[in-house]
């Protein structure tokens, strides 16, 4: 791991970049662009930041192309997001997991099996005939149920569970207090009274999955429910019975899809999205804030509103009615006029 403080030309051979400027100076902390002073190193993600640096105080700066008349010293990258990132991953300590091997307090059945260097935490449960792949860590008070398997090089925040028969992929990393195998929500009313219908099915994480802090991946009914290598899920997410999420696809903070829906690849939903119960949305597709998807989704199309529909349409219509009051307005003048001109006449 680096650290900072650090000098600019030191940044740049850590992220592949080319100094503009003094490479002498140093920076000790990073900071936007709008809050950077003296000593910071700050970051131009695009062109209306970049014509700002001018009247930012940082010392320095990643950027995408030289800037000439400026104080500052530069750091010139291809990809400003991408130096970022790797400067960010260079600083960071990485997880605070516990140490290797099984913490005292820990609670392991006899038939459960722990691969090689693993980190089980205080008041961690791995039930019986659990699974916990090579280099997985489980940090304070996570749950693995009964048959579950955990893949390998995984990260459990405090608190997450796992519940009986579900699977993690490889190199998964869940937030604190998530939970995956729930039962989902599920029931049918006979004389008045909602009764439970039985999840027998599981869930099934795949490998490179993330999930935030507090987010559900409920059981499915039968069979599994399913999120794909590389999706990443935001906090406090929403995935219900039998949904069928595919690879690489983005769930924001807030959104909740209901059971049996699928998504296809590289799917976005923003935050707070809703996604009725067996919908279908094509790979690439997403889906706007505060969004409500009722009927299917064609792949590559973008939607907006309640109920959603196609993005540019929705806008226009919103654009329409900020003018719909003046418009009723100008609607009642013109009724006024029309009755000076020709008043009704009574028999």
């Amino acid at each position: 791991m680096n650290s900072l403080p650090m000098t600019v030309r030191e940044v740049a051979e850590l992220v592949g970049g080319q100094v503009q400027g003094d490479g002498e100076v140093r920076v000790d902390s990073l900071a936007p662009l709008d809050a950077a002073q003296s000593g910071q190193l700050t970051f131009a993600l695009d062109e209306r930041r970049l014509n700002k640096l001018g009247e930012c105080r940082a010392a320095a700066a990643l950027v995408s192309r030289a800037v000439e008349g400026l104080s500052m010293s530069l750091v010139v990258v291809g990809d400003v997001q991408a130096a970022l990132s790797a400067l960010l991953g260079a600083l960071h300590p990485g997880e605070d997991v516990p140490a290797l091997g099984v913490h005292a307090s820990a609670t392991i059945a006899p038939d459960a099996v722990l691969g090689e260097a693993v980190a089980i935490g205080p008041g961690v449960l791995v039930g019986a005939g659990a699974r916990i792949g090579a280099g997985t860590a489980l940090l304070a008070n996570v749950v693995i149920g009964r048959g579950a398997t955990i893949g390998e090089r995984c990260v459990l925040a405090e608190g997450v569970v796992v519940r009986w028969g579900c699977v993690v992929g490889n190199r998964v990393r869940i937030g604190p207090n998530s939970v995956i195998g729930e039962d989902g929500f599920g029931y049918h009313t006979v004389g008045g009274v909602h009764r439970k219908i039985p999840h027998a099915g599981n869930a099934v994480i795949e490998d490179d999955v993330e999930i935030g802090a507090c987010s559900c991946v409920d059981r499915a009914k039968f069979g599994s429910t399913r999120v794909g290598a590389g999706t990443k899920i935001d906090n406090l997410v929403q995935v219900a019975h039998n949904v069928q999420v595919g690879p690489g696809c983005i769930l924001v903070a807030q959104c909740g899809i209901a059971g049996s829906s699928r998504l296809g690849r590289y799917v976005v939903l923003g935050g707070s999205a809703g996604v009725r119960d067996n919908i279908t949305m094509g790979d690439g597709s997403q889906c706007a804030a505060y969004s409500a998807v009722a009927g299917d989704v064609e792949a590559g199309q973008i939607v907006a509103g309640t109920p959603a529909g196609p993005a540019r349409q929705r806008l226009r219509t919103l654009q329409a009615l900020d003018k719909l009051p003046d418009l009723i307005k100008q609607v009642r003048q013109l009724e006024t006029r029309l009755q000076q001109l020709d008043p009704p006449t009574h028999d």
